[in-house]
């Protein structure tokens, strides 16, 4: 188990304080959801103070003197409670719920500022589950601490004040069972905080593995690789299941303390009572009322003492929330906004490396080449020659740790990101589609699109045919990363929102990969239309694409070895022509 330090102890408050803060924008309803509390407490004691009194004259025989009276005041009072819970739930948990939103709105920034590079070091599933089941977790905080904390303090003041009235040593005795209910969560906190690290961490390598199940599930069955990924899922749930069992445990030892000292509370007051009435000190009608008085002084304390044990939890998931919202991104976004109609586009990679960690082999190293404005250049490789890193520097998905990566001769540092999405179309080989219309998910291209122009660039990307062949047209569910489409399909979708976005600067990572022979014909035909005077950058493999195109860049082991026309290429004896003749083999 990870060790409890001064470092933990400092995050555990760091966090505290941070959440707190967050409370700021919203302090007038929080103060009212105080309010609603200390209201709501009161009432609460206020209908058994009166029980209790109703007791004590029945036991003088003057029960149906007061009752009529007493009977009135009940029933304000259980309005006026209903009023006061009302109001405390509302405001504290519209309070939590804003919070909520806010912090989730906020993740979701950091990650797109920290991505892809986040993606590295933590999966997919433990940032959804940071995304969603952390941040939930954090409503306990918000809803059911920060206000309960204030009225746990006010509430048994008030009634030791009304204890002391009634006489003196009575708050006394209360005080010294306070003592150990407040201390308990504290003595517990380094097992508190330990574990509930260790269930927030497997809880999301849990969600992950679950995650990637279902996202995996085609490649799952058909490898016969259910039976083993069911054995994995198993591990990391009962690793789960563990963990949550010992913090669970953690919090029955506490609850039952909790409950002893309560308990013995009661006995002590009940007898000191009794002796106070049985020498006449205190009226004997007087002794309900301090039985109830006493027992309504340490519930409020027990009842945020309850959300304390589960600190753990809150502060463990609150680290890996600012974990997250705190990750240094990758790429700084801090250069100036240019106007790019004035900027050439041209591509230049001058002496370009780039590793994606520092325990890697440099994935390119020393590239220079040039795309020039309006030319259609081939970048061409075996697997792992460094293609798709080149398509990620130009989009500045990562910056080179040496050498510049520039378009129009102006460094991609030195302009924004929007500049640079506004300069590039990219379709990528692996094509998702968002849960929406196919409309739609073309009009990301240029969200102001008409219809007209949407079906005018499907027809370009040859699938207006296919998507009028379906019931309801385009505005068909594409379904979740385009699952309702084939490959194929899902490319020409992608392409039709290039086409649509018509950047100056066109990018092609195996866009037509899915393609049938005729219909990547076709599809090359369209985007050689299309392109013509667009600068234009395309991953291939197969020979078809590689000819198009007007310059050939070939990459090998993150170097640019050659360099030239298809027919220059050829003519020399080198690394290109021999990758052609083994494709010429397998074809």
């Amino acid at each position: 188990m990870q060790k409890y330090d001064r470092k933990t102890e400092k995050i555990r408050i760091k966090n505290a304080v941070r959440l707190s803060g967050k409370l700021k924008a919203y302090w007038a309803r929080m103060v009212g959801a105080v309010i609603g509390g200390i209201g709501n407490q009161l009432s609460t004691v206020g209908l058994s103070v009166f029980g209790a009194y109703l007791v004590g004259l029945a036991l003088e025989s003057r029960l149906m003197e007061q009752f009529p009276e007493v009977l009135v005041v009940l029933i304000v009072i259980v309005a006026v409670k209903v009023f006061f819970y009302f109001m405390e739930m509302w405001l504290a948990h519209d309070v939590a719920f804003k919070v909520l939103a806010d912090f989730r709105v906020m993740l979701f920034s950091a990650i797109e500022r920290v991505s892809p590079a986040i993606l590295l070091n933590m999966r997919s599933g433990q940032l959804a589950s940071t995304l969603m089941s952390d941040v939930e977790i954090l409503e306990w905080f918000f809803a059911h601490s920060f206000g309960s904390i204030l009225v746990a303090v006010l509430v048994p003041l008030i009634l030791l004040v009304c204890l002391g009235f009634i006489f003196w040593a009575l708050p006394l005795i209360l005080i010294c069972f306070l003592v150990p209910v407040i201390c308990i969560p504290v003595w517990m906190r380094e097992k508190a905080d330990l574990q509930g690290i260790k269930v927030r961490e497997h809880l999301g390598e849990a969600n992950a593995v679950t995650m990637e199940g279902v996202q995996g599930i085609k490649e799952i069955l058909s490898l016969n690789y259910k039976n083993s990924y069911q054995k994995k899922n198993e591990f990391y749930m009962s690793r789960l299941y563990d963990s949550q069992l010992i913090y669970g445990k953690r919090l029955g030892t506490e609850g039952a303390f909790l409950q002893v000292v309560l308990g013995c509370s009661m006995i002590c007051v009940a007898a000191v009572a009794a002796g106070l009435s049985a020498s006449g000190q205190i009226d004997t009608a007087m002794y309900p009322l301090v039985v109830v008085l006493a027992g309504m002084v340490l519930g409020p304390v027990v009842e945020v003492c309850n959300t304390a044990r589960n600190f753990g939890l809150i502060f463990a998931a609150a680290d890996r929330v600012y974990r997250v919202l705190e990750a240094k991104p990758q790429v700084e976004d801090k250069g100036k906004d240019i106007d790019i109609k004035q900027l050439v586009p041209g591509i230049q990679f001058e002496s370009a490396s780039f590793r994606y960690r520092n325990d890697l082999d440099l994935a390119v190293e020393q590239i220079s080449f040039s795309v020039n404005p309006g030319e259609t250049v081939a970048l061409v490789g075996p697997s792992g020659a460094g293609k798709s890193t080149c398509i990620q520097l130009i989009l500045r998905y990562w910056d080179p740790e040496s050498g510049n990566v520039s378009i129009g001769g102006c460094n991609l540092q030195d302009m924004t990101l929007e500049n640079l999405r506004s300069l590039t179309s990219v379709v990528l080989q692996d094509v998702y589609l968002f849960r929406d219309t196919i409309r739609e998910n073309i009009r990301l291209g240029k969200p102001e699109a008409t219809d007209a122009e949407i079906e005018n660039v499907a027809k370009m990307a040859l699938a207006h045919d296919f998507i009028l062949d379906m019931k309801n047209g385009y505005e068909t569910i594409a379904g979740e990363g385009g699952a309702k489409l084939s490959g194929g399909q899902r490319q020409r979708i992608a392409i039709a929102r290039a086409i649509l976005q018509d950047a100056p600067i066109l990018i092609l990572d195996e866009a037509v990969s899915n393609l049938d022979t005729e219909n990547e014909r076709e599809i090359q035909e369209s985007i050689r239309r299309f392109s013509k005077n667009k600068t234009t950058l395309i991953v291939a493999h197969r020979l078809s694409t590689i000819r198009s195109a007007d310059r050939i860049v070939v990459l090998k082991e993150g170097h640019v070895v050659q360099n030239g026309t298809y027919e220059d290429l050829m003519a020399e004896e080198g690394f290109f022509r021999e990758l052609i003749s083994m494709q010429m083999e397998e074809e």
